[in-house]
């Protein structure tokens, strides 16, 4: 078997022009002839040709660069589909309603936040005035927070009684503001005796004594927003005139004994009344949870 070295020996005996030594018979092995690699060949113009080379293999293709849903829509590529973003964009209607009733069937009351404030009154007359207001509701409601009655700040007309609006009686208005805030909390299964606010204003007489001015009454808007009301205020008059007469001279004119009757309907029709101006009062009214009544206000 030709070894390395004896081809070596050939190929610079031929460079030099010297005969090639014959060429050694292949060892005989007890299986026969052992198998000779392929001889370098000689080529054409006396040249010598290369032992192939193994085939090179192709290189491993990169990975596709992983770019952000953001990043690929600005690329003009798809972004790669994700099941859990699609659900949290278009969630399962099914899955909403189920939670919607289980959150419906733990309801037990719907409630209203009501904000807001009485803001000012026109009324006859001049010196300080005052409101006393308190919220009537039914049985059905409870009050969650908030005071439910209060008295505001004595205030008085800014503007002169010669100048102000004058009315059908020949007195002038008089506008007086007080801006008191209101806040409460209110909690009911029915809106039954839905609540209302009484509203009382006191002011002086010609002595600077302490008379009623008015009585008004007004529901609660039952549709969230922002609302503004005028509450008209009356007077109840004596039911004689020489009764009324004694009323002025002594600073004790007809009046309720209990505010509070004005926000119900029995003993009404048999009260005579004269106007007396009206107070605007602001509310801002929010309900929550009256789905589960079935209620749609």
């Amino acid at each position: 078997m030709a070894t390395l070295a004896d081809i070596g020996a050939a190929m610079m005996a031929q460079a030099a022009g010297q005969p090639q030594p014959p060429p050694q018979a292949p060892a005989q092995g007890p299986l026969g002839p052992a198998p000779m690699p392929p001889p370098l060949g000689v080529a054409d113009g006396g040249g010598y040709a290369s032992a192939p080379m193994p085939p090179v293999p192709p290189p491993a293709s990169a990975p596709p660069p992983q770019h952000s849903s953001a990043a690929a829509r600005l690329m003009g590529a798809q972004a790669p589909h994700d099941p859990s973003a699609a659900r949290r964009l278009f969630p399962d209607d099914g899955g909403r309603e189920a939670r919607r009733a289980e959150r419906e069937a733990q309801v037990t009351c719907f409630r209203m936040v009501l904000n807001g404030e009485i803001e000012s009154a026109e009324i006859g007359g001049s010196g300080p005035l005052m409101c006393i207001f308190s919220f009537q509701h039914g049985p059905d409601w409870t009050l969650v927070s908030g005071a439910p009655n209060g008295v505001s700040q004595l205030a008085v007309s800014s503007v002169p009684a010669s100048s102000s609006v004058p009315s059908w009686r020949g007195s002038g208005l008089s506008e007086v503001v007080w801006s008191f805030p209101i806040g409460l909390v209110f909690k009911s299964t029915s809106p039954f005796g839905w609540p209302r606010i009484v509203i009382t204003v006191y002011g002086t007489d010609l002595c600077n004594r302490r008379v009623v001015k008015g009585y008004g009454s007004v529901h609660v808007p039952c549709q969230t927003g922002r609302h503004t009301r005028s509450v008209r205020l009356y007077c109840p008059l004596s039911s004689s005139p020489l009764t009324r007469l004694l009323g002025a001279l002594f600073g004790n004119p007809a009046q309720l004994v209990d505010p509070r009757i004005i926000a119900g309907t029995e003993g009404r029709e048999v009260i005579r009344v004269h106007s007396g101006g009206k107070v605007r009062v602001h509310f801002e009214v929010l309900l929550k949870d009256t789905e589960a009544f079935d209620y749609s206000f």
